[in-house]
């Protein structure tokens, strides 16, 4: 549960963009004691789908978002993510999902109206196409029209918020981070999303990478680094690029690793063909050596197979024991 009338959202993104902010305190609300927050299901609904996400695109007059607010109201494919999700845990409440005017750029869950809002303004930050992206990023984000960054950078978003708003209205018993929390869940939300059958480009987990690359491009650099920047909520932009692309490496390596970590794939592919030429000593000097190939360094990435399926469960955990009514 959340006091006044603060808002959960991108905050250091927003406060950069001239919006203002207000600090969100987690307290246990009068009357209840701690056991009875952290009580399995107590504060799902009665019954699996029976109250739903309210998903509303309101007017705009932000430049160029007019043409976007109809695309995304044509095509459908926030409607259909939100209903598959109201369908699969007990809301205890409708919950509004409004994409808005704001006055400056933002996303942000409400605890005192229990509302969700994304503000054209924060949208048209990343309208813009990556197809001239150079660098490392090519090997994820070659070839993506504005149209493509816009669907999957706000899907991420748009997960992120949902997270906060889960944690709130079903009192999940979040440990560490909350930020870092609801990250992990707009991503696993996209990889979980995955079919065997897609292409790399047609893979929702693909659309995590955007919002982390998002992340990437908004971080200050060293020099406009705070001690207001430190002690956000929020990790810094590249932290949070740097999870994202952890857990998306560690769901599915075969598929990632070529892209993410190829000069880790390139060392132990050739220590596997001759492994009498490579002790372990001599392992860690080319793992060393070729790290500048890694868009991932390869200490974090051998991590990720074992921070994703950590984190997965965590999430499962939280669904199937607190967002399901009591006895189901």
């Amino acid at each position: 549960m959340f006091q006044g009338e603060c808002m959960i959202g991108f905050g250091r993104w927003a406060l950069a963009a001239g919006a203002a902010l207000c600090l969100a305190l987690p307290a246990v609300a009068h009357g209840e004691t701690q056991a009875e927050v952290l009580t399995p299901g107590a504060a799902a609904g009665t019954v699996l789908g029976e109250h739903r996400f309210v998903l509303t695109f309101e007017p705009t007059a932000v430049d160029g978002m007019g043409l976007v607010r109809s695309k995304f109201q044509r095509e459908g494919v926030f409607a259909e993510l939100l209903s598959e999700m109201a369908d699969q845990i007990a809301l205890p409440q409708d919950i509004p999902v409004t994409f808005t005017d704001c006055g400056g750029a933002n996303a942000y869950w409400s605890p005192a109206e229990r509302s969700l809002t994304i503000c054209y303004e924060l949208m048209a930050l990343y309208n813009t196409s990556y197809a001239h992206i150079e660098g490392e990023e090519q090997a994820f984000l070659k070839g993506l029209e504005a149209e493509d960054v816009l669907m999957g950078t706000t899907l991420f978003i748009l997960m992120h918020e949902l997270g906060h708003g889960l944690t709130d209205v079903f009192d999940l018993p979040i440990t560490g981070k909350e930020e870092d929390a609801v990250d992990q869940f707009a991503t696993l939300a996209l990889i979980g999303a995955d079919e065997e059958s897609d292409s790399f480009e047609e893979r929702p987990s693909r659309l995590a990478l955007l919002g982390a690359y998002f992340f990437m491009q908004l971080a200050g650099e060293p020099a406009e680094l705070t001690r207001d920047i430190f002690s956000d909520e929020h990790a810094l932009g590249q932290q949070r690029y740097y999870d994202v692309m952890c857990l998306v490496l560690g769901a599915n390596p075969d598929l990632y690793a070529p892209i993410l970590t190829p000069g880790l794939m390139m060392v132990l592919e050739t220590a596997d063909k001759s492994p009498g030429q490579f002790d372990g000593e001599k392992v860690q000097d080319w793992l060393r050596k070729t790290d500048a190939l890694n868009i991932l360094p390869y200490s974090r990435a051998v991590r990720c197979p074992a921070e994703y399926a950590r984190y997965n469960a965590s999430w499962d955990f939280m669904f199937d024991t607190f967002m399901v009514p009591q006895g189901q």
